[in-house]
C-alpha cells in the first residue's frame, strides 16, 4: 500500500510540475489578451467554453459571428484566450499586414509544433532564419515557369484516369463522392510530377499513407482545441501519444522508401538525371543536392514530406469545394463548360495546356472565388518572439497570430453577402477597391506559399477535365455539407453528387 501511494503522489507531483510553464505564461498573456477586444472570456478558461468537445464542422460559424460582431463594433483584431495563450486574428488584410509583411515575426505558432516530428525543418515550418533562405533559394527552380509546362502529361494523364473512375457513375446514374477519387488523384499527381515515382493510388484505394494524412492531422486539430492535450502526461494518458507515433512511423516510412528508389535508380543508370536544375523535379534537385552536401539525408525527407502533404491536401480541398459550388451554381458550371470548349475545342478527351489556362479568364475568377468561400487552409498562425503592436493593441511576446483566410474572406464590410457566390468580386475593377490580403488564399509575404502556381496549374486540368466530361449536380443542400476547421478544409459529408455525361 505504501509503495502505491508514493508512486500515486510521484504521477501527481509529476503532473503538478508539467503545469508550471503553463500557469507563468498564463499569467503574462491574460495581463494583455483582457484589453485586447474579444468575445467575453472566462478567467481561467478564456473562451475554450462554447467550442470545447464541439465538432471541427461546428467551428468556423463560431469564429466568423465572435470576428462579425467585433467588426460591428469597430475593431479590426479579434482576441481569442484558450486557457493561458492568447491567440489574436487580423480581421482584415490593413491589420494583417503587420504580420503577413514582417520580415522578422515569422516563427510559426504554438500548434505548428505537433508537426515538427513529421516535416521538422521543411519550408513549411522553418523559422524565417538563414536555413529557410537558402532551402528556399535551392528548392525555387523546381517551380520556375520554365518548368511547369513540363508537369502537364501527368497533369493530364493522372486527370484522364480520374475521369474514366468517375465515369462508372455517370453511367450507372449512381451518387459519388468527389472528395476521396479527388484526393487520390492529387495524390499521385504530386508523387509522379514531383518525386517521379508512381504511386497508383487512384488504383489501390487503401494506401497507408494517405490514411496515416488523415489520422495524423486529426490529432493535430484535436490537440489545437483541446489544450489540455498539449501537456505531455495527459497526450500519453489517454492514448493519443500510440496512434500518434504509429501514424508517424507509417508517414516516414513511406517517404524514405520514395527517396530510397528514386535513389538507386539514378544510381543503377535506370532514370538520367536532368543536366538543368531548371528541368529538374522536386526530389531530384534535391539528391543533386545531396551529392553536393548542400543538403542531408534528413533535409531531404522533412521537404518531400512538406511538399507531398501541403501539395495533395490543399489541391483537394480546393478542387472538391469548386465542384461543390459549381454544383450549386448551375449558371456559372455553363458559363464554364462554354469557356472551356471555346479554347480547347469539343473533344473532351483533349489535353489541357499552359498557353490555353492562361486564356480562361471567367474559370480564373470562379476558381478565385470559390477559395474566397471557402479557403483551402483556413487559418495559419505566426508565434511572436517580439511584442508587436497592431491597430493599437499590444500583443505580447509568446503570443500567437492567427492569420485566417476563412474569418478575413467572410468580412460583410468588404465582400457584401459574402455567403453570395459571385466571381464578379474578381473584375479588375473589384479587387482595386480592395486592400491585398482582404483575400489570401495562399499566404502572401516573405513566407508565401513556394508551390503554389504548381497547385493552381494542377487544380484547374483536374477540374478542366471534370467539368468537360460531366454536368455536376448536387445530392445535398449546399449547407448540410459544412467547412471543417482541420489543417485543410475538408467538407463534413464530403461532396455527393450525381455526374451526368456530357456527350
Amino acid at each position: 500500500m505504501t509503495i502505491f501511494l508514493s508512486i500515486l503522489l510521484g504521477v501527481i507531483l509529476i503532473y503538478l510540475v508539467s503545469w508550471i510553464p503553463t500557469l507563468l505564461k498564463f499569467r503574462r498573456h491574460w495581463k494583455y489578451g483582457n484589453k485586447m477586444p474579444g468575445p467575453p472570456a472566462h478567467p481561467i478558461f478564456g473562451n475554450l467554453g462554447p467550442i470545447v468537445g464541439l465538432k471541427t464542422e461546428e467551428l468556423p460559424p463560431i469564429f466568423i459571428k465572435w470576428a462579425a460582431e467585433q467588426r460591428d463594433q469597430g475593431h479590426s483584431i479579434m482576441r481569442v484566450m484558450l486557457l493561458g495563450t492568447v491567440y489574436v486574428w487580423p480581421l482584415n488584410g490593413k491589420a494583417a499586414a503587420a504580420i503577413v509583411d514582417s520580415t522578422t515575426e515569422t516563427n510559426k505558432g504554438d500548434d505548428y509544433g505537433f508537426f515538427n516530428p513529421w516535416l521538422g525543418g521543411g519550408l513549411l515550418l522553418e523559422g524565417y532564419g538563414e536555413r529557410w533562405r537558402s532551402h528556399r533559394k535551392m528548392l525555387t527552380p523546381a517551380f520556375h515557369f520554365a518548368k511547369l509546362g513540363g508537369y502537364f502529361e501527368v497533369f493530364n494523364n493522372e486527370s484522364k484516369i480520374l475521369v474514366d473512375l468517375l465515369s462508372d457513375f455517370s453511367d450507372s446514374g449512381k451518387t459519388v463522392d468527389l472528395f476521396p477519387y479527388i484526393k487520390r488523384c492529387a495524390l499521385d499527381i504530386i508523387c509522379e510530377a514531383a518525386m517521379g515515382i508512381k504511386m497508383d493510388a487512384q488504383i489501390n484505394h487503401d494506401h497507408k499513407y494517405v490514411q496515416a494524412v488523415e489520422g495524423f492531422n486529426k490529432i493535430g486539430v484535436l490537440v489545437s482545441f483541446n489544450p489540455h492535450l498539449k501537456n505531455p502526461f495527459v497526450f500519453w494518458a489517454t492514448g493519443y501519444k500510440a496512434q500518434y507515433d504509429d501514424y508517424l512511423n507509417t508517414l516516414k516510412s513511406y517517404t524514405e522508401k520514395v527517396i530510397k528508389e528514386r535513389r538507386e535508380a539514378h544510381e543503377s543508370g535506370e532514370v538520367e538525371m536532368e543536366k538543368s536544375k531548371r528541368m529538374m523535379n522536386f526530389l531530384d534537385l534535391m539528391l543533386s543536392m545531396e551529392e553536393a552536401n548542400e543538403l542531408t539525408s534528413e533535409d531531404i525527407r522533412q521537404e518531400v514530406d512538406t511538399f507531398m502533404f501541403a501539395g495533395h491536401d490543399t489541391t483537394t480541398s480546393s478542387t472538391s469545394w469548386t465542384c461543390w459550388n459549381l454544383a450549386h451554381n448551375p449558371d456559372v458550371q455553363e458559363k464554364v463548360h462554354n469557356e472551356l470548349m471555346d479554347i480547347f475545342g469539343n473533344d473532351p478527351s483533349t489535353d489541357i495546356t499552359l498557353e490555353g489556362l492562361s486564356k480562361l479568364n471567367y474559370f480564373d475568377r470562379v476558381l478565385k472565388e470559390s477559395k474566397r468561400i471557402v479557403p483551402p487552409v483556413p487559418a495559419l498562425q505566426r508565434k511572436l518572439t517580439n511584442d508587436l503592436e497592431i491597430d493599437g493593441y499590444t500583443v505580447p511576446a509568446g503570443g500567437n497570430i492567427t492569420i485566417s483566410p476563412m474569418v478575413l474572406h467572410s468580412n460583410h464590410i468588404v465582400f457584401k453577402n459574402p455567403e453570395k457566390f459571385d466571381p464578379d468580386r474578381f473584375l479588375p475593377d473589384e479587387v482595386a477597391k480592395r486592400h491585398p490580403y482582404d483575400f489570401m488564399p495562399f499566404l502572401a509575404g516573405p513566407r508565401n506559399c513556394i508551390g503554389q502556381k504548381f497547385a493552381q496549374l494542377n487544380e484547374k486540368v483536374m477540374l478542366s477535365h471534370i467539368i468537360r466530361n460531366f454536368k455536376i449536380e448536387p445530392c445535398l443542400d449546399y449547407s448540410e455539407t459544412k467547412q471543417c476547421l482541420e489543417v485543410v478544409t475538408k467538407p463534413s459529408k464530403g461532396i455527393p453528387v450525381r455526374l451526368i455525361r456530357r456527350n
